[in-house]
């Protein structure tokens, strides 16, 4: 900060009798780590190491420092994976797991408040900044969701982004959070801020309760995206059902809010679900004054997906009327896996997984733009494909052929700072003029799993003279002015 005197350096033989204890608990107690979460040995170290490195932190802080591992560890950063099995003759791994599983019903009082609609920022005191406060960028190569109370880059797998109120609101998978050390399950964590150039805060939990027809032992909710639909929003999401007759497949589900906020009231009866197979990563679109959901949808052609579209029904609610004896609506078939980068699974048949489409009209040139996601989730070779598409409902021209339009920080489709691999789960946002941006999950720094997929923003640049488009920094966010997608 400009005008801020110098401060003085650590004193060394106390962060060092910090640390030695620190190292003595992670020593003693490293067996101990790898308890799943929960286990009453993972709770004991994790206090443990809180109490050390929350002296060390006001140590630190006195002295006008701070650590970014400290406030790793003590913000209680952990991932678990979810494990879910798919319906009989699907790959195994073609599921875009969580980043972290909810556990059954819903937990107790939200560890970060979330912020209300109008007020600017979150609720001082848990994570966020007063009303009217500037949004404060975050250091080069950082996340979008990195958290500067606790030093953390918080998880957000396959993020949906939605412009309202002013405001820009992402949208994730469920996760676990920890907020000073204080963890609880959100079944849809929902970020928020004012500038895109700037972190997201957590605001809490989107869809605090569980929609009905979802298993309550495979609770975790997947690719959320929210709508604003007539005078209130519309969330999409995939789960798996806990219905006798579906199956215990993934299928599509809504809820309803006045707010972009939430919470979200999960409809009774899920969007969508097809025996035997799964439908997932929905996604919704407006042309016009129509809307329309984008998903994958398996079959038994095709095990590993393809992205599909069908018209929504005025209200959101439910699909377009499906032609006459028809259970479903009958989609349009956007796109199938056809080459090697989008190969998830060498040892089985077909090319996938295929999923997380996203599409939204250029405002620029006024092309609309498909993405995808494709290959194996929980590693670096998880990847973002584009497409030039005629409308909602196609066709579509693969841009993206011999390989992927976005993988890596290093990839020409993108011009950063930062550092990250395996990016998928993309969404995009329009801002004023001709700005559309994209928001993103992938592993910072080119890890995998068990690290946190988190997010990232970036502007969607069309490139002179090359017909493409690629990603670059944000170095100051433009007035926000619509919502989900193109006109």
């Amino acid at each position: 900060m400009h005008g801020t005197p110098t401060p003085p350096a650590p004193a060394p033989s106390l962060l060092t009798d910090l640390d030695a204890r620190l190292r003595h608990v992670l020593d003693r107690r490293a067996s101990g780590l790898a308890v799943p979460p929960g286990g009453a040995a993972l709770a004991a170290v994790r206090r443990q190491i809180t109490r050390r490195l929350r002296r060390r932190r006001r140590v630190r802080h006195a002295l006008g420092s701070g650590t970014l591992a400290a406030g790793m560890v003590a913000g209680g950063i952990h991932v678990r994976h979810a494990t879910h099995a798919p319906p009989a003759g699907q790959p195994a791994a073609t599921a875009p797991a969580t980043g972290t599983a909810p556990r059954a019903g819903t937990p107790g009082a939200d560890a970060a408040a979330p912020d209300g609609p109008g007020t600017g920022g979150t609720t001082p005191g848990a994570g966020g900044a007063a009303a009217g406060t500037p949004p404060v960028a975050a250091p080069a190569g950082r996340s979008w969701t990195w958290d500067p109370d606790d030093g953390v880059d918080r998880a957000a797998a396959d993020p949906g982004a939605l412009l309202a109120g002013g405001r820009f609101h992402v949208y994730a998978t469920s996760a676990e959070h920890c907020v000073r050390g204080a963890c609880r399950q959100h079944r849809v964590p929902r970020f928020s801020g004012t500038d895109l150039a700037a972190p997201g805060r957590l605001g809490g939990d989107a869809m605090p309760d569980l929609p009905p027809w979802v298993a309550t032992d495979d609770s975790a909710i997947w690719a959320p995206a929210v709508a604003p639909i007539g005078d209130g929003y519309v969330l999409y999401f995939a789960a798996t059902s806990g219905r006798t007759q579906d199956g215990r497949v993934k299928c599509l589900g809504a809820a309803v809010a006045p707010q972009p906020e939430g919470p979200f009231a999960p409809l009774a009866e899920p969007l969508l679900c097809t025996p035997r197979f799964w439908n997932i990563d929905p996604y919704p679109v407006r042309q016009g004054d129509r809307w329309y959901l984008l998903w994958r949808q398996d079959d038994a052609g095709h095990a590993t997906g393809r992205i599909v579209a069908a018209p929504l029904a005025p209200d959101g609610r439910s699909f377009a009327a499906a032609p006459p004896g028809t259970p479903a609506p009958v989609p349009v078939v956007l796109l199938d896996g056809e080459f090697p980068w989008e190969e998830g699974h060498p040892a089985r048949p077909g090319i996938g997984p295929i999923e997380n489409p996203a599409m939204a009209r250029h405002p620029a040139t006024g092309e609309w733009l498909l993405t995808w996601s494709a290959n194996r989730w929980e590693t670096p070779d998880y990847a973002t494909g584009l497409a030039v598409c005629s409308g909602p409902l196609g066709p579509c021209r693969r841009v993206s052929r011999d390989a992927p339009w976005l993988r890596a920080s290093t990839d020409p489709g993108i011009a950063t700072a930062a550092g990250f691999a395996g990016a998928g789960g993309l969404s995009f946002v329009a801002g004023s003029g001709d700005h559309l941006y994209a928001v993103f999950h992938a592993y910072a720094g080119g890890g995998r799993a068990p690290s946190p997929r988190v997010g990232w923003a970036y502007r969607v640049e069309h490139t002179a003279g090359g017909g493409g488009y690629r990603l670059v920094e944000i170095a100051g966010n433009h007035p926000a002015r619509s919502a989900v997608s193109g006109s």
